[in-house]
């Protein structure tokens, strides 16, 4: 019994310990992800400019850029023959836009704005999703580009 317990003892720390294993840069750095000319085309089209673009594929097969301007991080969606689906633009809640800043005041005079979105997709109007806190409570309320909020 005695030489059981020493076995299954000794076992168990031998399975515990593990190598240390060092990646090489190589192995830890993701591969970039280069989108077929038919959107990067497009793109062009519409963001002449953007060089710095990182490009991911959706679960969906669609091709994603990220990028920044003007302190305004942008995600553009593309199905693969180039056809636009989707932007969405992250804004701090202090670089809304003028029109979307001054309905908020008016209509939430105690909230605070915590951060928002300007949505664009093909078969909706563009607008905007912000998150506010007004009185201890956290809410997301749309307006659209002529500061018109829809609940």
């Amino acid at each position: 019994m005695l030489f059981f317990c020493a076995t299954l003892l000794s076992s168990g720390i031998t399975f515990a310990q593990h190598k240390s294993v060092k990646k090489t840069k190589r192995e830890t750095t993701a591969k970039a992800l280069v989108a077929p000319a038919p959107v990067k085309d497009a793109f062009g089209q519409n963001f002449a400019g953007i060089e710095n673009a990182k490009w991911t594929k959706s679960v969906t097969g669609n091709w994603i850029a990220n990028f920044e301007q003007d302190s305004v991080k942008t995600t553009v969606e593309y199905t693969a023959d180039g056809t636009w689906v989707a932007t969405r633009s992250e804004y701090a809640g202090d670089r809304l836009p003028e029109t979307i800043a001054t309905t908020l005041r008016s209509k939430y005079p105690a909230a605070t704005v915590k951060d928002g979105w300007r949505i664009e997709r093909a078969n909706v109007a563009a607008y905007y999703k912000v998150n506010i806190q007004d009185n201890g409570t956290d809410k997301s309320v749309l307006i659209n580009e002529a500061g018109t909020i829809t609940e």
